[in-house]
């Protein structure tokens, strides 16, 4: 009897061991990168996940000048509809400092037994493209100074600053009426994250920017012994007086630093990557250059010569055509090109030499431009000039301008060409002679009203009194309200605070769209991470700055910690860092949504 009842408890227990291991979860491991590709010193995120059973830390293989740095680990134990799951989760800081395509190989483990493996990886190591200046403008040469490990971290310059620089660095000083090329560039810390919010603006009336190349050229270089990501423009900025003037350029930005300040000391390992998980501070701020100044000296008047118009750069006649026959007073076209780099919008066409000969009239004229920057092109010119004298002469062009380079005037002539003009030379125009002084001149007494015939007939009403006066004026009116009408409706359609509240409604629409969606599909993470963006763009609205770069700690400092939002906030990074794939989206959790929304709706309209 004893016997039995033993049997039968042992063939129990049995049972509930083969079940226990049927209901258990096999075995996984998984290894991913959080982004496939990282500029040089930048690090990526590696994940390895063993859930299922136990398994000792992962021996990563070691991997030529790739840098693969511990950052921590996190156990886990989850139970849902009764089945318990243990895992762990390691994170590493993946990178290298030399550009070039790595493998992290496959990392294996040893499970409860079972021999696992995870998939291969590959990471890209970029190195940021030197930039290229317009054809004719040397490259920058900050770049040959050594190199160095921190951005600056003082002062205004914390987020970055802007340069201006004469492109041409032979020389530092550009001349009255001169377009000098020059280099524009902004500096922002080498780990920073910067988003330009506008173009290259001028902020004084000293210069006159001109052609600013349209895509600024990105790359890494060295100033001060400290590396920074530098924004290139060229374009060129002329002056109309002499004199030394800031140059009062501007870029606005919002631009993201790593507050090195809340690091905790006693984490750093040395590596390369130790700041990588540092918090950041952002901010937008306009750099300017008004601390830089470029010196503008005048055109010298010694040896300016009589046919100067005021063209300044380096030029040269390409091609040229004079007609070989010709009759006195009787104009024909002359055609010219002339190709180069400088100030084309002050040049004028050249003058027909000997000039006591011609007579010229002014012509068009035609620029084509030769680089992104306008700086060098070919102009071509076609005018009509009259021969004053006749018989056989000799024609050439000539073409006046002040080279900036050389810092003198040169003068261009054409080869001349011997032509034959037929007819009489032609005197000069003789002076209009005034009329002799004389009695008064006795006027026509044959006035228009002594012809009642040629005198215009019509009603004697006053126009203010006629009824298509009256309709005019109602017409005028109602046109008047109309333009005022309209006037109205488009400032309100284009009113920036109702179209950024637009977008920010649509932004809210479409993420409470995707959290819908991930609810459907038992997507935990995703609801909240898309939820939580719907509360970030009100949040934003509100606040007044870009709603990914709202957090929870800043949510706390600014609203009661008990409030929907709060609450919401510390749900969302509850299950983002639990690593719960899927599962129920409770009812709970939306009507915390739903609150939090509506406790912000009342403030941002």
């Amino acid at each position: 009897m004893v016997i039995g009842i033993q049997s039968r408890i042992l063939a129990a227990w049995l049972a509930i061991l083969v079940g226990w291991a049927a209901w258990c979860p096999a075995a996984e491991v998984e290894a991913r990168l959080d982004r496939d590709t990282v500029t040089a010193g930048n690090g990526a995120l590696l994940t390895v996940r063993i859930s299922g059973g136990r398994a000792g830390q992962p021996e990563i293989p070691a991997v030529e000048n790739l840098i693969i740095d511990l950052r921590g680990q996190n156990p886990q134990v989850q139970t849902f509809n009764g089945r318990t799951t243990v895992s762990v989760t390691y994170q590493y800081a993946v990178g290298s400092n030399i550009p070039g395509d790595y493998q992290i190989p496959a990392i294996n483990f040893t499970v409860d037994g079972q021999q696992l493996s995870t998939q291969p990886l590959k990471l890209k190591v970029l190195d940021a493209a030197a930039a290229k200046p317009p054809p004719g403008i040397p490259p920058n040469p900050a770049a040959s100074q050594p190199a160095g490990d921190e951005p600056a971290d003082s002062g205004d310059k914390r987020f970055g600053f802007l340069t201006v620089e004469l492109a041409a660095s032979a020389r530092k000083h550009a001349y009255v009426g001169e377009i000098a090329p020059v280099r524009i560039q902004a500096w922002f810390p080498i780990d920073s994250r910067a988003q330009l919010r506008s173009g290259v603006q001028p902020e004084g009336k000293a210069f006159t920017l001109h052609h600013v190349s349209d895509a600024p050229q990105q790359t890494q270089e060295i100033r001060d012994g400290n590396r920074y990501l530098v924004v290139t423009w060229y374009g060129g900025i002329s002056a109309t007086k002499a004199g030394k003037y800031p140059a009062s350029l501007s870029v606005q930005a919002v631009v993201a630093v790593r507050d090195t300040s809340a690091a905790n000391p006693r984490m750093r390992t040395g590596s390369p990557f130790d700041d990588m998980f540092v918090p950041t501070i952002q901010k937008e701020v306009t750099l300017k250059s008004d601390d830089q100044q470029i010196e503008v000296r005048a055109l010298p008047t010694q040896g300016r010569p009589a046919g100067f118009t005021g063209a300044v750069g380096e030029f040269k006649i390409d091609d040229w055509e004079i007609p070989n026959k010709w009759t006195t007073g009787e104009p024909q076209q002359i055609q010219a090109l002339i190709s180069g780099s400088g100030n084309f919008a002050l040049m004028d066409a050249p003058e027909l030499a000997p000039a006591e000969a011609w007579k010229t009239y002014p012509g068009k004229d035609d620029f084509t431009p030769g680089d992104v920057a306008s700086f060098a092109g070919s102009k071509r010119f076609q005018f009509s000039a009259v021969p004053r004298k006749g018989g056989a002469q000799e024609a050439a062009l000539a073409f006046s301008f002040f080279d900036p380079a050389a810092g003198d005037y040169k003068t261009l002539t054409s080869p001349t060409k011997n032509i034959q003009v037929a007819g009489e030379t032609i005197a000069d125009d003789p002076a209009t002679d005034n009329p002799a002084t004389g009695g008064p001149v006795k006027k026509d007494s044959s006035l228009v009203a002594e012809h009642h015939e040629l005198s215009p007939a019509g009603p004697l009403i006053p126009l203010v009194s006629r009824p298509a006066f009256s309709a005019m004026l109602v017409f005028s009116g109602v046109l008047w309200v109309a333009g005022i009408i309209l006037a109205w409706f488009r400032i309100r359609r284009e009113n920036p605070q109702r179209r950024a509240l637009a977008a920010m409604e649509k932004a809210t629409r479409e993420a409470l769209h995707r959290a819908g969606q991930c609810a459907a599909a038992g997507d935990v993470p995703g609801f909240f991470a898309a939820a939580r963006l719907a509360i970030q763009q009100r949040l934003g609205a509100l606040w007044n700055q870009p709603p990914q770069a709202i957090t929870l700690a800043e949510v706390n400092a600014r609203i009661p910690h008990d409030s929907p939002v709060a609450r919401f906030f510390d749900e969302a990074d509850r299950h983002t860092y639990s690593s719960q794939s899927s599962g129920e989206i409770l009812p709970q959790w939306k009507t915390l949504l739903d609150e939090s929304l509506a406790s912000l709706t009342t403030s941002v309209r």
